[in-house]
């Protein structure tokens, strides 16, 4: 318990960097150390200690000023590069993802470990070379919704200090290292399995890490189904190396050891089979290029070999709680990781199944919890996910791991072919399972929620408890009935995704929703999967109707996530398939509000100009949505357009929208800018902004709020407005700063 309380006390206060709780902590202590409980005092020291390298790491991130600006560094590869030949704009061109350390900027001094982006390289980049380069970056940010990934938690926890793309570059030499030998031996495996698709990606991965050949669509499928934790390399892997060489070490090599060697009778079998055991688990997360969750499996492991070995009865939950307090200390940002609570998360799991259940409703039951538990951090849910899981960890614990690192390290492609096989199999099981269980739809939970049914799952693997069982059920009432805000007949309420560059709307009234643009898309991934779908999940929600204003990226890029959903209304249905034409003088009304569109007329040129206009009216509350249509069709609307509330600024910002005459006409209170950070484009543009603010116009930006939700119908007839990164602002959204409160 005390292990558990001081690994809290060190995860809070990286999460919170707040210093108030540190005075109640400081009392705890005191009153702890008079009562005999000196461990207390820990605490408040560990407390500091989280809060100081969450500031650090904050501190470290490229300043706001240098954002966007070239800069002059010398840099080291580090890991394994990604190349990418992908198609963007209108042509094929190569992208090669690569992370650095780089020192040497004059207006950036000290070592920073970047990410960035080099497009159509004369010569690619491998692993471990020096290099001189010319960069231009930006603090980690990301888009921020209700659902989503939190890429400035994420890069944070990473040690990700800036992004962005390399201007140019000169290769200054290349030491012989470790990660020059896996990126050799990644390509070697991927040229043994070169006839399998499914092995020539997933193979590298599970060898050294090298995630770089698998396409976005065989991402999202592990996604989906629950078993993209398969494809890291992480304490499952390093577990099943581990297992497979103690049980090596305890009926072969150990008995060796002891014939040749008298002296070691002093020690059991047990205790021997530990020592290839390490090795094993070492040299895997070598191979694995040390990554922070390899590390922490060998962790694990060391602590439970130590206690075994000094023949000291430690029970798992004590030695858990070493293993996570040892992480923590030497990565305390890792607490920021998913990852990091999904592998202690696994752990209890299998305590827990081991010791109520025993280990035969370990494969039962673990698929169940570690798929909640996925959807809590990872916000992927599928009720295919623990049939998956069931079949996937033993195929790949049994026959796919197994089979790959023994072909890779005596370089024997048949062997390789065999696991090539298994992971055709997988991804077959994948694919029919993903299929078969489409029309099964549950929601998505919430942190909350996901906890309440966690608790349940663990009350029912418990051996005995105070109360029924059957009361257990209702733990999983805050999940099942979690339910959007309720709104009143007449009521209309707004939320803007942040899809950075881009345009994602739903209208929600009592009980309708409309889904207005899907947001941007790229090669296998989109902002539709990414945060669309998540939020329909968790708020129980259905669209009963789509409309793509018209057929650029940006507004339609993800309208194949959205397919079959609900029908679908394009201003440029040539370029939406499956849509029909949106055309004027359209009306419906829903909950007592009306819904009309106002553009495009039939003689429309197809592009921006075609853009889907609509009015939203509700009581005594309206809203228009103009698309990305320009001055010309704004003049020519002009008689016809009724005054409006809340007015989302056409092309994101662009100074050939949103004109003076069309402010005059509308008369909106507020305005809202859906744009990217730093968009190339830089909108919106400052004529715009200068237009809005001599009308009196209060803007939202999604660029600069993230997620928006604008709801009419609060007391006094005042809007709610939620902008998401100050209604839920965390530390690393921030620059470094000590807080008390």
């Amino acid at each position: 318990m005390r292990l558990w309380c001081l690994s809290a006390a060190l995860a809070a206060a990286c999460w919170l960097g707040l210093l108030w709780p540190l005075l109640v902590l400081v009392v705890v202590a005191v009153l702890g150390w008079r009562r005999g409980r000196r461990w207390l005092v820990w605490l408040p020291l560990l407390w500091c200690y989280g809060v100081v390298q969450l500031n650090s790491g904050v501190s470290a991130r490229l300043p706001a000023s240098l954002e966007g600006e070239t800069l002059v560094m010398q840099g080291k590869v580090v890991g394994l590069p990604a190349t990418v030949n992908e198609f963007r704009f209108g042509r094929w061109r190569y992208r090669q993802t690569l992370t650095l350390d780089v020192w040497g900027a004059t207006r950036w001094p000290g070592m920073h470990r970047i990410r960035v982006n080099a497009y159509e390289l004369p010569v690619q980049v491998k692993a471990d070379q020096r290099l001189a380069l010319m960069v231009k970056l930006k603090a980690p940010r990301g888009v921020y919704n209700a659902t989503g990934v939190d890429a400035a938690r994420r890069d944070l926890a990473a040690g990700i200090d800036a992004r962005g793309t390399v201007q140019s570059w000169t290769v200054q030499g290349g030491d012989k290292g470790l990660d020059r030998w896996r990126q050799w031996l990644s390509d070697l495996v991927a040229e043994r399995v070169s006839v399998s698709p499914a092995g020539r990606a997933i193979l590298p991965a599970l060898v050294v890490g090298d995630r770089s050949r698998l396409s976005s669509e065989l991402w999202q499928q592990f996604q989906i189904t629950g078993g993209a934790h398969l494809l890291a390399i992480s304490g499952l892997h390093i577990a099943i190396v581990a297992g497979w060489f103690w049980w090596l070490g305890r009926w072969l090599l150990g008995p060796m050891m002891q014939r040749l060697f008298p002296v070691l009778t002093v020690f059991t079998l047990q205790q021997l089979a530990w020592g290839p055991a390490l090795l094993a688990a070492l040299g895997y997360a070598a191979l694995a290029g040390f990554s922070l969750p390899t590390v922490r499996a060998v962790i694990m492991l060391a602590v439970v070999a130590v206690a075994q070995c000094a023949r000291v009865s430690v029970p798992l939950w004590k030695s858990l709680g070493v293993a996570l307090l040892m992480v923590l200390l030497l990565f305390p940002l890792s607490a920021l990781s998913e990852s990091l609570w999904l592998s202690f998360g696994a752990v209890a799991a299998i305590a827990m199944l081991v010791t109520s259940h025993g280990a035969r409703w370990l494969l039962v039951l673990l698929p169940v919890m570690m798929a909640m538990l996925g959807a809590i951090l990872f916000q992927q849910w599928s009720i295919s996910a623990p049939l998956a899981n069931l079949f996937l960890i033993p195929l790949y614990t049994c026959i796919v791991v197994p089979l790959a690192l023994l072909g890779s390290l005596l370089q024997q492609g048949w062997i390789l072919q065999g696991a090539a096989t298994g992971t055709e199999l997988s991804v077959w099981l994948m694919a029919s399972l993903a299929s078969s269980t489409s029309g099964w739809r549950l929601p998505l939970p919430t942190a909350t929620s996901g906890l309440f049914a966690m608790l349940a799952l663990a009350l029912l693997l418990m051996p005995a408890l105070p109360f029924p069982r059957r009361l257990l059920p209702i733990l999983l009432l805050p999940w099942l009935c979690q339910r959007a805000a309720p709104l009143s007949e007449g009521d209309w309420e707004l939320v803007a995704f942040d899809v950075g560059q881009g345009l994602a709307l739903a209208v929600r009234t009592r009980e309708h929703l409309l889904i207005y643009d899907s947001g941007p898309s790229w090669p296998g991934d989109s902002m539709a999967r990414r945060i669309i779908l998540p939020w329909l999940a968790r708020q129980g929600l259905t669209p009963d109707r789509i409309i793509i204003s018209h057929g650029d990226n940006d507004h339609a890029g993800g309208m194949k996530v959205l397919a079959g959903m609900a029908p679908v209304s394009s201003g440029e249905p040539q370029r939406v398939p499956g849509s029909e034409a949106c055309r004027a003088g359209q009306q419906w009304g829903w909950d007592g509000v009306t819904f009309t569109l106002l553009w495009p007329g039939p003689e429309v040129v197809p592009g921006n100009e075609s853009s889907c206009v609509l009015q939203v009216s509700g009581a005594g509350s309206s809203l228009l949505i103009p698309g990305d249509i320009g001055k010309q069709s704004e003049y020519r609307l002009l008689g016809s357009l009724p005054r409006a509330d809340l007015l989302v600024v056409a092309h994101h910002g662009s100074s050939s929208s949103t004109s003076a005459a069309l402010l005059r006409q509308v008369q909106p209170a507020y305005a809202l800018v859906s744009a990217g950070y730093r968009n190339r484009f830089r909108h919106p543009h400052p004529q715009v902004l200068q237009r809005l603010g001599n009308a009196g116009v209060t803007v939202l930006r999604t660029d600069r709020d993230g997620m928006i939700v604008f709801r009419w119908g609060a007391a006094d007839n005042v809007p709610l407005i939620t902008t998401w990164r100050q209604f839920r602002e965390r530390p690393w959204h921030r620059p470094a700063a000590w807080r008390f409160w």
